[in-house]
Parts: structure tokens; sequence; C-alpha cells
């Protein structure tokens, strides 16, 4: 460093009047204007990134928020242990009977299966009616008590479904 130092003492009159190029002040904006334009462009760039990760965390959050807004799920079963059991009775009597149909129907006619459907539709919309009448008044024992009907005639309708359709096999 003191060498640097020494030199630039010892020839002081040399870089004092020497001028550079003509050009060079030119080439020296031209530089400095394409360092300009780079780093312009990749700010532009920057703020493309930034805009669309705020679009994909402001949607992120909101289908959260959305997702907390909507009505949660009442089971009948939520009231009670007692009611859990029932529900869970019936519920597992329900599954295996429509596995058995579902077996019981697969060379039967397309209309047949799709009126049972249609039927086994019509009830599970009674059955969401009721809920969401349970929901707004979980203490109506008359609700609760249409639930235990709906899960009794569901079994039994199910039940003579799985006998008719063993008739029908024999």
């Amino acid at each position: 460093m003191k060498d640097i130092e020494n030199i630039i003492k010892q020839n002081r009159e040399n870089f004092d009047s020497e001028e550079p190029n003509e050009d060079h002040i030119n080439r020296f904006q031209q530089k400095l204007q394409t360092h300009h334009d780079k780093s312009r462009w990749q700010w532009k760039e920057l703020m493309k990134i930034a805009a669309i990760i705020a679009i994909v965390m402001t949607a992120s959050f909101a289908s959260y928020q959305f997702r907390d807004i909507r009505t949660p799920q009442f089971s009948f079963g939520e009231l009670s242990p007692e009611y859990q059991e029932v529900e869970n009775y019936f519920k597992i009597n329900i599954d295996k009977q429509l596995s058995i149909i579902s077996q019981l129907t697969k060379t039967t006619d397309n209309h047949d299966k799709s009126s049972i459907n249609k039927e086994l539709e019509s009830m599970d919309e009674m059955y969401n009616q009721l809920e969401k009448e349970l929901q707004t008044n979980p203490n109506d024992e008359r609700i609760i008590q249409a639930i235990i009907e709906y899960f009794q005639v569901k079994n039994d309708i199910l039940n003579r479904i799985v006998q008719q359709l063993y008739l029908i096999k024999q």
C-alpha cells in the first residue's frame, strides 16, 4: 500500500495534467446506463414475483377463513354418549345392508337399482333436514326422537330390501 502512495506522490504532476480519452465519458455513461437498465429490469421482475406471492398468500388465507366460516357438520351423536352409541349402531347396520344390496344388485336391472337409489336419496335428504333442525334446536326431544325413528325406519326398509333381493336371487 505504501508503494502505491509513493508512486502517486512522485508522479503527482502526471496525474493532474493527464486527461482521459474523449470517448471515456461516453463509455462510462453507457456502462452506467446498462447497469441501471439491468437493475430496473430486476426490480420489475422482483415486483412481479412479490405480487404473485401476495396473491397466493391472500387466496390461501381467504380459503382458510372460508373453511372456518362454513357451518360445522353437526351430528346427532354429539349430543350425548348414548346418542353417539345409537348413531354408530344404526350407521354400521345401514352400511352393512347397503353393501349387501350393492352386491345383490350387481346382476339386477338398472331400473331396479335406480329406484332403490332414489328412495335412499330421499331418505337421506330427510335425515339432512332433521340434522339441520337439530342444529338449530339441539335440545328438542321431538327432533331427537324423529332422528331415532328415521334410523329405525331406514334400517327396517333396508332389511326388507335385502330380504326381497334374496328371494329374487332364489
